[in-house]
């Protein structure tokens, strides 16, 4: 009598035991109901399908405060061709406004840092002095994974003021729209 109670018992165990153990097998990602047939060859014409990508700044410019009536903003280009304008005080746009520029600006932009000998300027000017109440020009470029950022508070070289001036002509001449924020 002890066997018949016992077997089942063990039996019983050893199947709670395995069910217990199974190891799940990783969801597998559906079928698409329907599949391409056709195979890709060399010459296809057909344009791939790149994974898009978030856009990040490419370029930025920026005025800072002084004592006086200074006017004071910051203007960021985007690699998606958005371009957002802060203003803060002492501008005609004041708050958050949007445009939008093509991909030839940006490779413009690009180059005209490039003619700048941007990567080779020092990070400020005037080097190792400090100044009070001047406004500074601070510009911002990124290529690929370099980034450099360029503060100008006055005695900036020649090259620099050039391309400080190139982008706020840029800026002025884009069609601002008021938007809610960034």
């Amino acid at each position: 009598m002890k066997l018949q109670i016992i077997l089942p018992l063990c039996l019983l165990a050893t199947l709670l035991l395995f069910a217990c153990n199974r190891k799940t097998t990783p969801p597998t990602t559906p079928t698409p109901l329907t599949t391409d047939v056709t195979t890709s060859k060399p010459d296809d014409t057909r344009p791939e399908i790149e994974p898009k990508t978030e856009a990040y700044q490419v370029a930025g410019f920026q005025k800072t405060a002084c004592f006086g009536k200074c006017p004071v903003y910051q203007v960021k280009f985007y690699s998606d061709g958005k371009v957002t304008w802060y203003g803060q005080m002492n501008v005609e746009r004041k708050g958050w406004h949007e445009a939008k520029v093509d991909d030839k600006i940006l490779a413009e932009i690009r180059a005209k840092a490039h003619a700048a000998n941007y990567w080779d300027l020092a990070s400020k000017y005037p080097e190792g002095q400090k100044v009070a109440d001047l406004p500074s020009t601070v510009t911002f470029i990124r290529t690929g994974d370099m980034e450099k950022t360029v503060i100008d508070t006055y005695q900036g070289p020649a090259e620099l003021v050039t391309f400080e001036d190139y982008l706020e002509s840029l800026i002025n001449g884009l069609r601002w729209q008021p938007t809610q924020g960034n």
